[in-house]
Order: C-alpha cells, then sequence, then structure tokens
C-alpha cells in the first residue's frame, strides 16, 4: 500500500487540486470570461486535444497498427463528445482536468501491470463529485462520475499509447 502511494505521489497531489478547483468552478468561469471570454477556452481547449491526439496519430499511422489506431479514435471521439455535448464551462473544465489526470497517471504507471490506475481514477471522480456535493450543496449526479472516469480512462489509454 506504502509502495503504491509513493508510486502515485504526484497524481494524489493532482487529485487533491482537482478537488479544489472543482470547489471554485464558478469563480474561476467568472474570470475567465472577463478575461477572455468563454468561447477563448473552448478554443483553446479544443486545440490541446486536437494537438494531443494528432501527435498520436502521426506515431500510430506510420506503424499500421490497426487496434492502436481505433483505441486512438475511440479515445478522440469520446473526449470530443463529451467537450461538444456539455454546455456548461465546468464540465469542459472536468473533461480538461480528468483528461490530464488520466496522462499523470500513465506517466506515473510507466507501463506496468497494475490496478491501482484504474481504482485512483474511479476515487477521484468519486471524490470530485462528493466534494462538489458537500460543500456546494449540489446533488450527486451518476453520469458525471462516468463521464469523468471515461475521460481520465480516454487520457489513460492515449498517454499510455504515446509512450
Amino acid at each position: 500500500m506504502m509502495k503504491t502511494i509513493k508510486k502515485f505521489s504526484f497524481t494524489i497531489v493532482f487529485i487533491i487540486v482537482l478537488v479544489g478547483l472543482n470547489l471554485i468552478h464558478h469563480r474561476l468561469h467568472h474570470y475567465i470570461s472577463k478575461l477572455t471570454g468563454e468561447k477563448f477556452f473552448v478554443y483553446v481547449v479544443f486545440a490541446l486535444f486536437v494537438a494531443f491526439f494528432l501527435m498520436l496519430l502521426i506515431k500510430i499511422l506510420p506503424s499500421r497498427k490497426n487496434l492502436e489506431l481505433a483505441l486512438i479514435l475511440l479515445c478522440l471521439g469520446l473526449v470530443f463528445f463529451f467537450v461538444i455535448s456539455r454546455p456548461l464551462f465546468s464540465s469542459r473544465l472536468n473533461v480538461l482536468e480528468f483528461f490530464l489526470l488520466g496522462f499523470v497517471v500513465a506517466l506515473e504507471n510507466k507501463k506496468a501491470k497494475s490496478f491501482a490506475p484504474f481504482v485512483l481514477i474511479l476515487a477521484a471522480a468519486l471524490l470530485v463529485e462528493v466534494a462538489g456535493n458537500f460543500a456546494l450543496g449540489s446533488s450527486f449526479y451518476y453520469l458525471d462520475v462516468w463521464v469523468n472516469v471515461l475521460t481520465a480512462l480516454s487520457g489513460y489509454i492515449a498517454t499510455f499509447l504515446l509512450l
């Protein structure tokens, strides 16, 4: 147990930051809207995802590995579906945050076979939703947990293929 905590220490810090950011999404939204406008943030999120997935496609296409290409396209479809279909700022920010969580978990896992990354991702999604429930008085919405988990797993898979 202690070995796992040491191995994923940066991930645990990142999860704590995610919970803290979740509590100030409304303030962050007002600040970004006043500074640049909400559409600018959406374009930046799209640009980050497009750049990441283009790097993946450039790496995978020459090798002609159909399974890896299918996984990349699945991750790409999931992430862009969540970004486009969720109109709220905090939902789009959650997609970006949990994709980055999957990225960080994959970097710390270094292709080792372990069940711990999936437990951390699920725990982070539940913790963010429960923290929002208690601190902000919102209701627990299980679909947000699933969206966060799927987004983090997409980031994990995409980064795993990139390494």
